[in-house]
């Protein structure tokens, strides 16, 4: 063990050692087995001759049966070795895995922080506003705000049922209209062959919270759009939005960015993403395969 341990430690450079310390295993292996043997001839059978040692018979069977345990034991050897290493591979493939589980989902709670303070604060703006002038669409915009709010926090899972963010996204579009009067161009729709079709959380919250941040909903002849598609094989999420003309709210694509890592991370090469602008129209499609 400790002549293959030290002939194979580096494998691709000691790759010579090998057949060389098999041999020496051998030459060792029948020496001793002919020392022995003549230890027993003279102490136990009181037969100090070494005929029996060195006839022709007896040294080529010691070489033969020193061959086959030295090579039954180095097979073994290898056998034991190759093993460990695809239980170290494996092992540290699913510590890989949990790593990865988490980084998805510490991404997932940061972006539900940063929709959550941001969607409160303007909500409550807005009720602090309708309680006293519109007290039935404060109640409205309570009931919505609670929804999402139980939506972030109770949900901690890797994926979820599509049409659970769907309504999430219809209580953030009710929001919205709540607090410019009706006022807001935007078209959801929804066309769901498959019901059970899921997603990883927030993806598309994402991706309706940059319309209404980043869009110009107020221009009847360009309408924003939001359009989920789940089928069999695929769940299909798109928007399409006027630009908004604000100067102060300039747009990095941060947050598209790290949608892509999240797909990236979830789905491997099971997607396709593309955003970018189409004349007057800024266009995101994100198509998952199932």
């Amino acid at each position: 063990m400790f002549l293959l341990n030290y002939s194979s430690a580096n494998f691709t450079v000691n790759l010579w050692r090998i057949p060389l310390f098999v041999v020496l295993e051998i030459f060792v292996y029948t020496i001793i087995s002919l020392f022995i043997t003549f230890l027993l001839n003279k102490y136990l059978y009181h037969d100090s001759s070494q005929e029996k040692l060195l006839n022709y018979q007896y040294v080529p069977t010691s070489i033969y049966r020193g061959t086959y345990f030295v090579l039954y034991g180095t097979g073994y050897y290898f056998l034991i070795n190759y093993v460990r290493k695809k239980e170290k591979t494996l092992t540290q493939a699913i510590e890989n895995e949990k790593l990865q589980n988490e980084v998805l989902r510490a991404e997932q709670d940061f972006l539900r922080a940063q929709i959550n303070p941001h969607l409160l604060f303007n909500t409550l703006s807005f009720i602090k506003y309708a309680a006293k002038k519109k007290p039935e669409e404060a109640d409205e915009a309570v009931m919505r705000l609670s929804s999402i709010m139980s939506f972030a926090l109770d949900n901690n899972s890797q994926s979820i049922l599509l049409n659970k963010e769907i309504d999430q996204v219809e209580n953030i579009i009710g929001l919205n209209q709540l607090r410019y009067n009706r006022t807001l161009n935007i078209k959801f729709k929804q066309n769901l062959e498959n019901d059970q079709a899921t997603i990883i959380p927030i993806i598309l919250l994402t991706l309706a919270e940059n319309v209404f941040k980043h869009g110009n909903l107020l221009d009847g002849n360009h309408p924003a759009e939001i359009n989920v598609e789940a089928t069999q094989e695929y769940v299909l999420l798109q928007t399409r939005n006027l630009p908004s003309q604000d100067n102060k709210i300039k747009s990095h694509h941060t947050g598209l960015t790290n949608m892509r890592s999240r797909l990236e991370q979830f789905y491997k090469d099971k997607y396709h993403f593309d955003y970018g602008q189409d004349g007057d129209i800024f266009k995101v499609d994100i198509k998952i395969y199932l």
